[in-house]
C-alpha cells in the first residue's frame, strides 16, 4: 500500500474499495474527500449485489468518502446525480460524449463505461457519511460483454489512470459544494440534459411484462418519469430499460 497524497490511498490489491472505505467510516478513519484507489479488486461491488471485475491496473477503481451531515437523507439520490455528473464531465474532457443511463450508469454511445455504487452511513434519521464507488473503464481493450467500452477504445489512446481518478474526486467534491450552496435543481437539470434515451420511446421491463413508454426525465427522488397513455413515476429497480 502507498499513499499518493493525504487524500488518495493507493492499494495494490483489495477485495473491494467500498468495503475498505466503509470500514474507515465505521472505525473513525474517514475524512471528507478521502479516496481509496485499487490497482486490483478481487470482489468489486456493483448494484444489486452484482460483482465488478476489471483488468488490474487498467481502469479507475475508486471509492470516495464524503461527509453528508449537511444534506437530507431524503435527497440521497442526488449524490448519485453528483457522481454521474462528475464522471461524465471528466469523460467529456477526454473528447467523448457520455450519457447517463438511469439511475447512474454512464455510457459512451450505447455501451457502458462507468458503474457507480453508493453506500451510506446513517445515524438515526441523520446522514453522516457516504462512500461513492466509481469504476471507469480507461485502458482496458477487451470485455466479456459487447455492451462495454472504455476511454481507450473510444479515443484510440491510453490515459493516465491516477490523473483521471483525482479529476473525478475533485469534480465530485465540487458538485457537492454546489449542491450545498445552490440546492439540487442545477445538478438535476444537468443530469437530465445527459439522460440516455430522453424524449424517446423505450421498452421497459417490470417483472415479466415488457411495454413501451417515453422517457421524460428523472426527479430528485430518483424516480424515472415516463409517459404513454398516462404519466408514470418508477422507483429504482421497479423497472429496467431494455435497449
Amino acid at each position: 500500500m502507498g499513499v499518493s497524497d493525504d487524500k488518495i490511498v493507493i492499494l495494490d490489491r483489495v477485495d473491494s474499495t467500498n468495503t475498505y472505505a466503509m470500514n474507515l467510516v465505521r472505525h473513525g478513519g474517514a475524512a471528507h474527500g478521502k479516496a481509496i484507489f485499487a490497482v486490483e479488486q478481487t470482489a468489486g461491488k456493483g448494484r444489486n449485489e452484482r460483482k465488478w471485475f476489471t483488468e488490474p491496473g487498467a481502469n479507475v477503481q475508486v471509492s470516495i468518502i464524503t461527509r453528508m451531515d449537511g444534506f437530507s437523507l431524503n435527497d440521497r439520490f442526488m449524490l448519485s446525480v453528483a457522481a454521474a455528473l462528475a464522471v461524465s464531465e471528466v469523460i467529456e474532457s477526454c473528447g467523448c460524449k457520455p450519457l447517463v443511463k438511469w439511475p447512474n450508469d454512464v455510457l459512451i454511445g450505447a455501451r457502458k463505461a462507468v458503474g457507480i455504487l453508493i453506500e451510506n452511513s446513517v445515524r438515526g434519521a441523520g446522514w453522516e457519511w457516504a462512500v461513492t464507488g466509481i469504476g471507469l473503464n480507461v485502458n482496458q481493450k477487451k470485455f466479456d460483454s459487447e455492451r462495454a467500452t472504455s476511454l481507450g477504445l473510444e479515443t484510440s489512446r491510453e490515459w493516465d489512470v491516477m490523473e483521471l481518478t483525482n479529476d473525478i474526486r475533485i469534480s465530485l467534491l465540487n458538485h457537492l459544494d454546489r449542491w450545498e450552496k445552490e440546492g439540487p435543481d442545477g445538478l438535476l437539470e444537468a443530469y437530465n440534459t445527459r439522460l440516455f434515451m430522453k424524449g424517446q420511446s423505450v421498452r421497459l421491463k417490470k417483472g415479466n411484462r415488457v411495454f413501451e413508454s417515453t422517457i421524460m426525465g428523472v426527479n430528485r427522488m430518483g424516480k424515472l418519469i415516463t409517459v404513454d397513455a398516462l404519466e408514470h413515476e418508477w422507483d429504482l429497480d421497479e423497472v429496467t430499460i431494455q435497449y
